[in-house]
């Protein structure tokens, strides 16, 4: 059980990171990015551990079960995505192509004489822009950084690290050419295909929107620093742009400027901080301007409120007290005193 969370965690790791090479910047809004994500966790020249999902944008739709190879579907419509093209013939060879994978992996790690345990992963996928074209990826690697990858154009496997594994396994797959062969179809015929037919039926999930949620406040950063912080969350889809602007001019990236990276949710939505330092009293206006699918062309504004009062304010408000306390004291005093004159006896008033 604790080797199956380890492969997890550790396929999650290896998603965020090829995430990250892969799309720095958010995709396009109609751009659908599919990707198959495997590790293979190999203890020992005798034994092996397999984890693996597939995502579609940030929608994990299938995951490979360690123990028995086969796929839990992650919502009902894939069943019918899965059922069109020729996946259904590639899945009744999946379990044998799983075989070769790693028969394949532990005889690289024994010709590089490697020390088990060893940690390999398998990166493919496709992306669909709206224009009509796509493009498509193989990567392979070991411990967490990429040993080969596949350009379609030469049909080759290029090396991307100068060691004696990345040698081996990029020239070992470009002496395969059946192996070409079945990566050229995969990437070009079969992935465009699947996607199209899970954005069809999947599209009521795929292209649910909710709206954000966020709120601005300051917190102390220093004897003359001030913190404001811009607090994003209930959000979907991902991709989400934050900025602060400054009297109504936005704030260039600097040292100042500190936003995260957008967060998962429980709820399968997203969270995002961003924070800004500023001098108090600097005499500028601040607001966090949030835009996102959900809010169409509308833009989400939400300006910062400096409740710090000044000296100046104090002095103000010190004296409009004291004003109206006089005011009040002066009309109560000759209230006073005209009733006690109508309350005085009208003969000692003539004596």
């Amino acid at each position: 059980m604790r080797l199956h969370c380890l492969l997890f965690l550790l396929l999650l790791l290896f998603h965020r990171t090829w995430a990250e090479t892969e799309a720095p910047s958010p995709l396009p809004a109609e751009s659908k990015l599919f990707q198959l994500l495997q590790t293979f966790l190999l203890p020992s020249a005798n034994s092996t551990k397999v984890a693996g999902v597939a995502v579609l944008t940030d929608m994990f739709v299938y995951m490979l079960d360690p123990d028995t190879w086969n796929l839990r579907i992650c919502y009902p419509w894939v069943h019918q995505a899965m059922a069109e093209g020729d996946l259904v013939k590639l899945m009744s060879s999946f379990k044998l192509a799983m075989r070769n994978v790693i028969r394949f992996m532990h005889e690289m790690a024994i010709q590089v004489q490697a020390e088990y345990p060893v940690v390999f992963q398998v990166h493919t996928g496709c992306e669909l822009h709206p224009n009509g074209t796509s493009r498509a990826f193989a990567k392979i690697g070991e411990g967490g950084r990429d040993l080969v990858e596949y350009e379609a154009r030469r049909r080759y496997w290029a090396v991307q690290q100068s060691t004696l594994l990345a040698k081996l396994v990029g020239h070992s797959l470009n002496e395969m050419m059946a192996v070409t062969e079945m990566v050229e179809h995969l990437l070009y015929k079969t992935c465009p295909s699947h996607v199209r037919a899970l954005c069809r039926y999947g599209k009521a999930d795929l292209e649910r929107q909710e709206l954000p949620t966020a709120t601005v406040f300051a917190r102390k950063a220093g004897p003359a620093q001030l913190l404001l912080v811009c607090r994003i969350t209930g959000f979907y889809p991902r991709p989400i742009s934050v900025a602060w602007l400054r009297d109504g001019y936005e704030v260039p990236p600097g040292p100042a400027l500190n936003t995260s990276a957008v967060l998962p949710n429980a709820d399968f939505t997203y969270q995002i901080y961003s924070g800004l330092t500023v001098a108090p009293h600097d005499g500028h206006s601040y607001a966090c301007r949030i835009r996102h699918r959900s809010l169409g062309t509308r833009s989400l504004l939400l300006p910062w409120e400096n409740r710090i009062v000044t000296p100046a304010v104090i002095i103000v408000i010190v004296v409009l007290v004291l004003a109206v306390a006089i005011a009040i004291g002066a009309a109560w005093w000759w209230r006073y005193r005209k009733g006690a004159m109508s309350r005085q006896d009208p003969r000692e008033s003539l004596i």
